[in-house]
C-alpha cells in the first residue's frame, strides 16, 4: 500500500536490535512524513529493549532527554532509540518501561503520529487509523482527548501540526484545547518558544495562529497580541490582532521576518488616540519595538534573533516619497544595515498588504527600490566607523576633552556624509566640525 523509503542505516540499526533478540520499529512523525511524501531526516525507533540493553547492542549509545531515550550515532547518522512506554496506575498516568508497540503507540499525542513501521517485514502498524486521518487531513487525539493534558504542550503541537501540514483539527480535539488552555501555564518558556518557532515558520502558519487565538492558548503565549482584538484603525477593515496575523501569513518565510510581522503592531494597544475619524496610533512602531523585545526576552529567544526583530519593527514605518532625496535612503541603511534593508522592505510590504491597500507598491516605494539599486552599485554604506575622521582626531585637533560631546559630534558628521559622501575626507570633516 505504501512504499516507505527508510534509509539503509535505519534498517541496519533495526536489524541489529532484532538480531540481539529485541523488537524494533520506526515510529512517529517520520512515518507520517514518509506517507505524505514529505522530506524527513529525523527517524525515531521504538523497542522493547531497556536503556542498558540498548547500550549492550550499541556500546557508544548515550542517554538523550527523558523517557529512557538513547542517542545512537552510526556513520554520522543520529537516531533516537526509546524503550516502549506504558501507563502506571494513578490519577495522573506516569511513564513506565514495558508493554508492547501497541501500548507505546497508545501513549502518543495524535493518531497521525501513532503509526509504526517494521523495516524488516515492511509491516505498518496503525491501531488508531492514523493513515485514514492523514488521507483526510485531520488532527485527532490518540484515544481519549483528555490525554492531551498529560503534557499540555500537546495543545500547541496540535496547532503547530496544523500550521505545518495544513490539516484541520477534529472538533472534540479542538474543544479540549479550548477547555483547558490555562494549563499551558505549567510549560516552560523554552518549550513554548520551540513550538512557536515551528508553528510560525509553517506553510500554513495563519491557520495555526488562528487556532491559538480561538482556543485561548495565545493568551498564555503572547497575551499582548490578544489585547489587539477589537481595536480598529479608522481606515482599516481588520482589527489590530487580525492585522498582525495576516501580515505574518503574507511575509517571506524566515523566522525573524515572521516574528517581526507577528509583533510589528503589538504596541498599537498602548498608543491608541481617539480622533474625530477614529483611532490613530502615533509612534506605535517605537512602542511595538519595546514590547517585542520584552516578549522575545520572556520566551527566551536568542539575542541575535531578538535584536533583528526589534530593529525591523522599530524602523518599519519609514517614509519615502517620489521626491525623497537618496540621502534619506543612505540614512535608513545607516540605521539598519545592508543585511536588513531588504527584510525591512518586505516587512513594510506585508504591513501594507495586510492593511487592504489597493496599491501596495506606492510611487515612493518604487523609487526607494530604484534608489537602492543605485546605492548598491555605489556600495555606499556609511557608519561612524567609516568616517575619515575618528574620535581621537577630534580630541587632538579640536582640543575637545574625551566624553559624550565627541560621540555627538561624530553622529552629526555622519549625517553630513550621508547627505554628501564627497565630504568624507579628514580635512573637510575637521573644517565642518569646527563650525558645529
Amino acid at each position: 500500500m505504501f512504499n516507505l523509503s527508510i534509509p539503509f542505516i535505519i534498517k541496519e540499526i533495526c536489524n541489529k536490535l532484532r538480531e540481539s533478540g529485541f523488537e524494533a520499529y520506526v515510529v512517529g512523525g517520520s512515518i507520517r512524513d514518509l506517507i505524505m511524501n514529505r522530506e524527513n531526516s529525523d527517524f525515531d525507533i521504538a523497542t522493547n529493549a531497556l536503556p542498558n540493553q540498548i547500550v549492550s547492542v550499541f556500546p557508544k549509545a548515550k542517554p538523550y532527554g527523558n523517557f529512557g531515550t538513547m542517542l545512537v550515532i552510526v556513520e554520522d547518522t543520529k537516531v533516537e532509540i526509546t524503550p516502549y512506554r506504558d501507563d502506571a496506575p494513578g490519577r495522573k498516568p506516569q511513564y513506565t518501561f514495558g508493554g508492547s508497540i501497541h501500548t507505546d503507540l497508545a501513549r502518543r499525542d495524535f493518531t497521525i503520529n501513532s503509526i509504526a513501521f517494521d523495516p524488516v517485514t515492511d509491516e505498518l502498524i496503525d491501531p488508531f487509523r492514523g493513515i485514514d486521518d492523514i488521507k483526510r487531513g485531520i488532527i485527532r487525539c490518540t484515544g481519549s482527548t483528555e490525554r492531551i493534558w498529560e503534557d499540555p504542550l500537546r495543545a500547541m503541537r496540535a496547532a503547530r501540526f496544523q500550521a505545518q501540514l495544513g490539516f484541520k483539527i477534529e472538533s472534540s480535539t479542538l474543544y479540549t484545547l479550548k477547555a483547558h488552555a490555562e494549563k499551558l501555564n505549567s510549560i516552560s518558556k523554552e518549550r513554548i518558544r520551540d513550538e512557536l518557532i515551528k508553528l510560525i515558520t509553517g506553510d500554513y502558519c495563519f491557520d495555526g495562529l488562528v487556532t491559538l487565538v480561538v482556543t485561548g492558548l495565545m493568551q498564555y503565549i503572547i497575551p499582548e497580541l490578544m489585547a489587539g482584538m477589537g481595536i480598529m484603525h479608522y481606515n482599516k477593515s481588520l482589527d489590530v490582532l487580525e492585522h498582525n496575523l495576516v501580515a505574518c501569513k503574507l511575509i517571506r518565510n524566515t523566522l525573524p521576518l515572521r516574528l517581526a510581522a507577528l509583533l510589528h503592531d503589538v504596541g498599537k494597544t498602548k498608543t491608541a488616540v481617539k480622533t474625530e475619524k477614529g483611532l490613530t496610533f502615533p509612534n506605535h512602531h517605537l512602542q511595538s519595538a519595546v514590547m517585542a523585545e520584552s516578549i522575545l526576552q520572556r520566551l527566551r529567544f536568542e539575542t541575535k534573533i531578538k535584536n533583528k526583530v526589534v530593529l525591523l519593527i522599530k524602523n518599519h514605518m519609514f517614509y519615502y516619497s517620489p521626491d525623497s532625496p537618496v540621502s534619506n535612503l543612505r540614512k535608513l541603511i545607516s540605521k539598519v544595515g545592508w543585511d536588513n534593508i531588504y527584510d525591512l522592505i518586505d516587512l513594510r510590504i506585508a504591513d501594507r498588504l495586510a492593511s487592504d491597500f489597493d496599491k501596495v507598491f506606492s510611487p515612493g516605494l518604487k523609487k526607494l527600490i530604484s534608489d537602492l539599486e543605485i546605492l548598491k552599485a555605489e556600495k555606499s554604506d556609511y557608519q561612524i566607523k567609516d568616517l575619515a575622521i575618528s574620535g581621537q582626531d577630534i580630541i587632538d585637533e579640536l582640543g575637545i576633552a574625551p566624553g559624550p560631546k565627541v560621540g555627538q559630534l561624530l553622529n552629526k558628521l555622519l549625517e553630513v556624509v550621508l547627505e554628501n559622501p564627497n565630504l568624507n575626507t579628514k580635512e573637510k570633516l575637521l573644517e565642518i566640525a569646527k563650525k558645529i
